[in-house]
């Protein structure tokens, strides 16, 4: 059965990938970019890790291992040698069969090769360039394409959205591309973008040169130990991998994204000496910001200062322009760090520096937020496992003392049975502009909590996940007017019925506080708001080309102030590929009737490197297909991407300059890729 089960799991699956992400992106209400680790994923599916010579940093971009899987492959080759074959597996006690399942795909056993510095017409030869091409767009007009509002608020340019992307990568070693795209009403060429594309981005990384671990131009992302002081890019919180909630892969990488703020512009390395590693960079750009400018009479002159900082990355009237890179931004930092076997010990500092001061009007709930025109933060981070112990955390500072710690213990109590403990306190007044600490909140200040995790194995081919998260804001918080409190309750359980058909059933709760409605003579008490929800999911395997994924979902939402809110989602998935014709395909049929408040997202399989997970609410059906052609296998694909919404309860879509007259919402994709 597990040699089925392993000649099965050879074959690189997209499917793995998406059910991956999708799991990573249901635990978040935003439309975060997940390029990164898509990339990191489908390179592995393509070149497969060599598990006898994989860093951790290496297992890590495995997002799904979790940090005993990772010491364990990583004490299983320091005490036995390199893998003769992929069975070994096996013998790893913190692997399950569907844990060798999900990770057969991205990995691989060989013999360890000599690294050496690459010589040039070996890069030139065995190098890959790709180069995507995208465009999507409504078919429905919006009302900031139309004369319906004020001329300094119309979209300048058209619905289309256009993405250009460029990389050359030879092995992992080298890296270098550029990303071009205009959002949807943003001008192209003519009057208000001369440049063409409202956003450009440029990256050269080398890895494993001599001395130098990784060396990063251009555009590219900081991470430092749990993202206390600095973490761009992804950051992956709460979710169903219960047990990774350690954020991994720190350090400098490559940045070909599209979010428009939270990156570095500049330059960086990491020298690599012994068991030490000492890291340097520097940035500068500009950003957007909403200008104030005061007259002084006395002086004739205007004092400028930032009411906020803007990081929608839109552009597309002239007000939005007139916000656009107004703001310049200087940033240097640095890490130590020494590793010695399981014991890593790091020390890092960060600096920012604003064109114009952030002077945000004050509010009872933002009166601990930044201000000003320049912040500092450093810390200590560590980890270190023991037998069956892991610890890891970060103790943080800003430049007025404020502090804030995040401290996590795992153990595995038996080969079937793991626990993890999280506790982070995140003072109020603790600034920190590009901090994404693991928390309940998307900023990391005013939270204290503590998380815990379990997983177990109980019987073959069932897997129990859980999570019960405890927090507090111990100071008001925007829509909570007074000091609050939390719980978030998740559990799930995975069942294997053979490698064709697999299924779970999960249920989640949230409690939080908000604003009660009603006026008590000038005060705001807060009120509980609780959601639940309960999903039924599986997936079968009809055939080696046909994949049927089926779900069912049901939230419920209440306060004491208001009746209880209800809301349900039923989908079918139909993944096919022809087995004479090179055409894949997918597609969806949702119905759905849900309220606001107990609003479902659902991941959505898309283009390559396109993501959607759209919120289910109001009632209605909800449809794509997503069709996938190879012209010339190994060069030329082509996407064809149609989704729509039809709303069977309004005829009204959206609000403000978006809004949509009518009761559909269609988008079309279109994407060529070209390999050479």
């Amino acid at each position: 059965m597990l040699a089925a089960l392993f000649s099965n799991a050879q074959i690189p699956d997209k499917e793995a990938i998406n059910n991956l992400i999708e799991d990573i992106a249901e635990s978040s209400d935003e439309e975060l970019d997940y390029t990164q680790l898509y990339e990191d994923l489908y390179y592995y599916a393509q070149n497969p890790l060599n598990l006898n010579t994989a860093t951790r940093e290496d297992l890590e971009k495995i997002q799904f291992l979790n940090d005993f899987q990772i010491e364990d492959i990583l004490e299983y080759r320091r005490t036995a040698g390199e893998m003769k074959t992929i069975y070994e597996l096996q013998m790893l006690e913190s692997f399950s069969a569907e844990d060798i399942r999900n990770i057969l795909p991205f990995v691989t056993v060989a013999p360890e090769s000599k690294q050496s510095i690459p010589e040039i017409k070996d890069i030139l030869h065995y190098g890959k360039n790709t180069l995507f091409l995208r465009t999507q767009f409504l078919l429905q007009q919006q009302k900031g394409y139309t004369d319906e509002v004020d001329i300094d608020k119309q979209y300048l340019g058209n619905r289309l959205k256009y993405y250009t992307r460029y990389q050359f990568q030879y092995k992992q070693k080298l890296k270098f591309g550029f990303t071009a795209e205009k959002d949807p009403g943003e001008a192209f060429f003519g009057t208000y973008e001369k440049q063409g594309f409202d956003y450009y981005s440029a990256h050269f990384e080398a890895k494993n040169i001599g001395k130098f671990k990784v060396i990063t131009l251009g555009d590219y992302q900081v991470r430092f130990g749990q993202g206390l002081i600095a973490w761009t890019g992804l950051t992956q919180g709460k979710s169903s991998y219960v047990m990774s909630i350690k954020k991994k892969y720190d350090g400098l990488r490559k940045y070909s994204s599209t979010d428009e703020n939270k990156f570095m512009r500049g330059a960086g390395a990491t020298v690599k000496l012994g068991e030490t590693e000492i890291t340097g960079f520097t940035s500068f750009k500009y950003i957007d910001g909403n200008i104030d400018l005061t007259d002084t009479t006395d002086t004739e002159t205007e004092i400028e200062s930032i009411t906020s900082f803007q990081t929608t990355g839109l552009h597309r009237s002239i007000s939005e322009l007139q916000d656009k890179h107004s703001v310049s931004e200087f940033i240097y930092g640095g890490n130590v760090n020494w590793r010695h076997k399981s014991f890593r010990i790091g020390a890092s500092f960060i600096q920012y520096f604003f064109g114009s001061e952030l002077n945000k009007d004050i509010r009872p709930y933002n009166m601990f937020d930044f201000r000003g025109d320049n912040g500092l933060n450093a810390s200590i981070d560590y980890q270190y496992s023991f037998k069956n112990f892991y610890f890891f955390g970060e103790e943080a500072i800003d430049k007025n003392g404020a502090a804030a710690f995040l401290n996590s213990v795992q153990v595995k109590l038996a080969p079937q049975f793991s626990l993890a403990l999280l506790h982070r306190n995140y003072a109020k007044n603790y600034t920190a502009y590009y901090a994404a600490g693991f928390g309940e909140q998307s900023k990391t200040s005013n939270e204290k909590g503590m998380y815990f995790g379990t997983e177990m194995h109980p019987v073959r081919k069932l897997t129990v996940s859980a999570y019960f998260d405890a927090y507090s804001f111990p100071w008001l918080k925007f829509g909570t007017y007074a000091p609050s409190e939390g719980v978030d309750i998740f559990t799930q359980a995975n069942y294997d019925f053979n490698r064709y058909i697999n299924a779970y059933i999960r249920y989640k709760q949230e409690t939080k506080y908000r604003n009660s409605s009603y006026d008590y003579t000038g005060a705001v008490p807060v009120i509980p708001a609780e959601k639940k929800q309960l999903r039924f999911h599986i997936n079968y395997r009809l055939s080696k080309n046909l994949i049927l994924k089926n779900r069912i979902e049901y939230a419920q939402y209440e306060t004491p102030e208001t009746e209880t809110e209800n809301g349900w989602m039923i989908f079918q998935d139909i993944n096919y590929m022809l087995p004479a014709f090179p055409l894949k395909i997918n597609a969806r049929i949702a119905f759905f009737d849900a309220s606001y408040n107990a609003r479902i997202y659902a991941y959505e399989n898309d283009i390559l490197y396109g993501y959607s997970i759209p919120a289910y609410s109001g009632q209605g059906i909800r449809t794509y297909l997503t069709l996938k052609y190879t012209v010339i296998k190994d060069f030329i694909d082509i996407w064809l991407r149609f989704a729509n919404f039809a709303y069977a309860d309004r005829d009204v879509i959206g609000s403000g300059y978006d809004e949509i007259q009518g009761s559909n919402k269609s988008e079309v994709k279109f994407q060529i890729r070209f390999k050479f």
